[in-house]
């Protein structure tokens, strides 16, 4: 923000700047007030036909958003995209409706200009059209800037319910009627409403007030306007000058912001705080005063990284991509984005590289249990089968590995319950420990042979670029070696809590704690494990900066099939008590 040369007496800033303000004025765009133009018909024919071309130009673009989407997406609802693409529908048919009702009628007999009531009513139906049309422009021009929508217009809440609680127990003389409705309002007002973007690492909260009224509201809480230009007093640049809260604090948009600032820290994203990036497309960086105040908003709190943007800052005077079709495609992203390099595959992934489910066309029988025959028809209802397609494009282009703890019990298990074909893949994709049947196994016969008979194993092609045989890692995650990992900056200190009160066996707990130490990306298909590590960690944290284990969940699984229809029943046992049915080792 540049920093302006000029002076003004106490109040004269502030008075230059909110001179004309109305009362009225909201945070939305504004609409059109009674215009002085003689014929007011035509000025209302005018802006319902302006509001009908800009709502379908942007219901164009949004319905193009949503296909690519869709592609994705199995919960389209969930990004918000199909509501707001409603709420453009009903504007723009809001405005069709009254530029119909206003054009002229094609029968010059039964032509008659509407009277005054008319085009009262008129009005405010083409002005709230009008303004939530311009409202979602605005909102898209920035989305446009973007890349990897989660959603828009996610709504979070910014308390906890024992946060809430505590402040209403400090009032004196409270019913308990009071104290529910209370609850409700606490927790309504600490709502905020923001896009969520970069894979879900950043909030965008878009205010589009007026500079006047930005004036204003400093002066009611108290803004000392023309103060702060004492090079002296002050030095610096307007964004590193720190002022006093108590001058600044009661402004409607620093009240927004810690409202943002406290949601986002009650909802971390792969145990980070999101960033926020507080956009402001009418708010310029003429007035120092003004800089000076949005320069304390991105310091509120030094554990939230927040961004103000303002219309001359880079992010808004950077145009967003010529073709929709580019801007759309940011959006949407890669499937993949966040995957490392490296993937650590835990013991439900390697399970599933195994089964005759994923790899054979399997027909259910009368042995198999529920989950079985459930997977056997799910592999039928795609075409080609499910799993496979799921998983190798995950697997692409990355070097696979697995602990020597998840290795063993791979092949343990395999040896209780697995098939022919299924122990025959598993002693290919994981190589056996030396000593063992490995000597003879195609995988050392080089990379050729080992392809060419998972090929006579499966009926579905694994591209050339899945990087098989899997490598087993040559050390072992040891617990008496997890003080040593904390003290050497390896892992945080929330990770001994976790390893205390996760209650995850060794062989389930050695895989996660590698991927957590190296900070490779674990692959699983249990969808519960990182929800418990999630739990875990935030249950124990000891600081603002502790992490997790990255854990990308797969949201198909498979199990073994078994040794033969009729001993399913067996094999579904010993499998749920060795894990592999749950995917939990």
């Amino acid at each position: 923000m540049a920093m302006m040369g000029y002076s003004r007496p106490l109040g004269e800033t502030a008075m230059a700047i909110t001179g004309s303000l109305s009362t009225d004025e909201t945070d939305a765009p504004q609409a059109h007030g009674p215009d002085p133009d003689p014929d007011p018909h035509q000025d209302l024919l005018a802006l319902a036909n302006k509001t009908v071309l800009e709502s379908q130009a942007l219901i164009t673009e949004i319905e193009l958003l949503l296909r690519e989407l869709s592609t994705r997406s199995k919960k389209l609802a969930s990004t918000g995209v199909p509501m707001f693409l409603r709420s453009l529908q009903t504007s723009h048919a809001l405005a069709r409706q009254a530029l119909d009702d206003l054009s002229p009628c094609p029968s010059p007999s039964l032509s008659l200009l509407p009277d005054e009531a008319f085009l009262r009513k008129a009005r405010r139906k083409i002005d709230t059209s009008a303004v939530d049309v311009s409202r979602a422009a605005t909102h898209w021009a920035i989305l446009k800037r973007c890349s990897s929508l989660v959603a828009i217009h996610q709504a979070f809440q910014g308390s906890a319910k024992t946060t809430r609680g505590e402040e209403i127990s400090r009032m004196p003389s409270v019913s308990a009627r009071q104290r529910e409705l209370m609850h409700r309002t606490l927790k309504q007002q600490a709502k905020v409403e923001v896009h969520v973007v970069a894979s879900g690492s950043e909030w965008v909260h878009v205010r589009t007030l007026q500079t006047d009224r930005l004036a204003r509201q400093m002066s009611d809480a108290g803004w000392n306007w023309g103060q702060h230009d004492d090079s002296d007093e002050f030095p610096g640049k307007e964004e590193d000058v720190v002022l006093d809260e108590d001058e600044w604090g009661d402004v409607p948009l620093a009240k927004q912001v810690k409202r943002l600032i406290a949601a986002a820290k009650l909802h971390r994203h792969e145990y980070r705080i999101p960033r926020l990036r507080i956009v402001l497309p009418n708010i310029g960086d003429e007035n120092p005063d003004i800089n000076l105040f949005l320069g304390q908003l991105s310091r509120m709190d030094p554990a939230v990284h927040v961004t103000v943007e303002v219309q001359t800052g880079e992010f808004l005077s950077r145009e967003p991509p010529a073709a929709v079709e580019d801007a759309i495609r940011n959006l949407v992203g890669c499937p993949l984005e966040g995957l490392t390099e490296t993937l650590n595959l835990d013991h439900s992934i390697l399970v599933a590289l195994a089964s005759d489910m994923t790899h054979l066309r399997v027909v259910s029988e009368r042995g198999h249990s529920a989950a079985t025959r459930a997977q056997i028809e799910e592999e039928a209802r795609h075409e080609g089968g499910l799993m496979a397609k799921v998983l190798y494009p995950i697997l692409q282009d990355r070097k696979l590995v697995c602990t020597p703890e998840a290795a063993e019990h791979f092949h343990h298990v395999l040896r209780l319950v697995g098939t022919a074909s299924e122990c025959e893949r598993g002693e290919l994709l994981v190589p056996l420990p030396l000593g063992s049947q490995a000597q003879m196994s195609p995988c050392n016969e080089g990379r050729e042979a080992f392809r060419a008979r998972f090929r006579e194993l499966s009926v579905h092609e694994m591209p050339s670029a899945v990087d098989l045989p899997i490598t087993v890692m040559a050390e072992c995650w040891r617990p008496d070696s997890l003080q040593e990992d904390v003290d050497e900056g390896a892992l945080p200190e929330v990770a001994l809590d976790v390893v205390r009160h996760c209650g995850f066996s060794a062989a389930k707990l050695s895989v996660f704690m590698y991927g957590w130490r190296s900070g490779n990306v674990t692959l699983s298909c249990n969808r519960e494990v990182k929800a418990q590590f999630r739990t875990l960690v935030e249950m124990y944290r000891r600081g603002e900066d502790d992490y997790g284990p990255l854990i990308w969940g797969v949201d198909v699984a498979r199990n073994l099939l078994g040794r033969g229809a009729g001993e399913a029943g067996l094999a579904q046992t010993d499998i749920s008590r060795t894990g592999v049915c749950d995917a939990d080792e």
